[in-house]
């Protein structure tokens, strides 16, 4: 028995990066674990070049071989190429639903998903298996939490007075909310706005730990990393939950709304800069976030992944 996560060869962002975690993490346990990897459509193969970041610096499966019965074949959610790649191969097949908000971008319902050959789902929360189960899905789920990555609660430094964001979800309401705050306070004009995009894990977690706010901008969110991230590094959150960051996300370790909030969290970000420079340090606060954050931990997560595969696919 083989286990295949099907991917694209990029490994930069959450998702791609939970894969190679995923893969790596059963690879230890024992499994046969590799990438099959899907080439993008038109590009020649001479062209192909499959990225990793530090660690992973080469694949364990490149193309596609010959899948038995009893290999297994992991496609995320919206991988419409790799569903197709491996439709009419006689392998067992499981749904990596990593974004529950885009569960029908690759399939148009749960009959399709089930027509599919999904046997089983491996999602990254509660919320995401609950949403699943409200929307139909009456086979196996199995919630496995990826595990933070350790730099995010160790990253020191001086802490400043500046509001950091992961800004490509939500540029518009970046731009709102950093609009409205300005204008509400106009006194506060020359708190610096950081935008968190084209760093290394190793510098996000720095840009996040450098500053006092963290302003969430998650938006249909299967969990919502970059949150639970700034959490880790004790930077105070304040913005949308996301759909998904209600796994974590309580009153104690955070300003929370929801969708269509943007005045409110412009005025709680002012408000907040007003404590911090009042003196106000936010321990209780900062220390309820470390925790939230410590529960996706790698033993955690190697845990859950663990108990999945043994239900899908026994015992290494």
């Amino acid at each position: 028995m083989r286990i295949f996560y099907v991917t694209q060869g990029v490994h930069r962002t959450g998702g791609q990066l939970v894969n190679l975690d995923h893969v790596a993490a059963l690879r230890r346990f024992g499994y046969d674990a590799r990438l099959l990897f899907v080439r993008p459509e038109g590009e020649p193969p001479g062209a192909f070049a499959p990225e990793f970041p530090a660690g992973f610096d080469a694949p364990w499966s490149v193309g596609a071989p010959s899948l038995a019965a009893d290999d297994i074949a992991v496609v995320g959610e919206m991988f419409g190429a790799g569903a197709l790649a491996v439709m009419d191969a006689p392998c067992r097949k499981i749904l990596h639903n990593q974004g529950p908000y885009y569960s029908f971008s690759a399939f148009l319902d749960v009959p399709s998903i089930e027509r599919w050959g999904a046997e089983a789902m491996i999602l990254p929360s509660g919320f995401a298996a609950d949403m699943l189960r409200r929307m139909g899905w009456t086979r196996p789920l199995h919630v496995v939490r990826p595990a933070l990555d350790p730099g995010f609660a160790s990253a020191g430094g001086p802490r400043r007075l500046r509001i950091a964001a992961t800004v490509n979800r939500r540029p518009q309401e970046w731009r709102l909310i950093r609009g409205a705050f300005r204008s509400l306070r106009p006194d506060l004009g020359e708190v610096p706005w950081i935008e968190i995009r084209d760093m290394s894990r190793a510098q996000v977690a720095q840009a996040m730990a450098g500053s006092e706010l963290f302003l969430a901008l998650g938006e249909r969110e299967g969990l919502g990393l970059p949150p639970l991230e700034a959490l880790a590094t004790g930077a105070l959150v304040v913005g949308f939950t996301g759909g998904g960051g209600r796994e974590y996300a309580t009153p104690e370790n955070g300003d929370w709304f929801d969708e269509g909030a943007y005045i409110e969290i412009a005025e709680t970000l002012a408000r907040r800069v007003d404590e911090l420079r009042a003196g106000e340090t936010f321990e209780a606060r900062r220390a309820a976030g470390r925790a939230a954050a410590a529960g996706f931990s790698r033993e955690a997560f190697e845990a859950q992944l663990a108990a999945a595969w043994a239900s899908i696919a026994g015992e290494p």
